[in-house]
């Protein structure tokens, strides 16, 4: 099988990848929710947002903790 030229490609799930995947989900069914059931539910979309902002200005928080316990690996550490 020949790769494609110019995609890149990547070898398996970091901590790096996996915390945006994740938040990117809680973010969609919050909003899916918040719709479809009560407004409340958005409140979760501003907590995936708040830990977003946490993890790109510090470099952790606390989703990406649980995977690295769970056994992902981190890039460049």
């Amino acid at each position: 099988m020949s790769e494609s030229k110019g995609l890149p490609r990547h070898d398996g799930w970091s901590v790096e990848r996996a915390v945006p995947m994740m938040a990117g989900a809680v973010v969609l069914g919050s909003l899916a929710l918040g719709r479809a059931a009560s407004p409340k539910w958005r409140g979760l979309t501003a907590f995936a947002g708040g830990n977003l902002v946490m993890y790109a200005s510090v470099g952790w928080c606390p989703a990406s903790l649980a995977m690295q316990k769970l056994g992902l690996r981190r890039i460049g550490g």
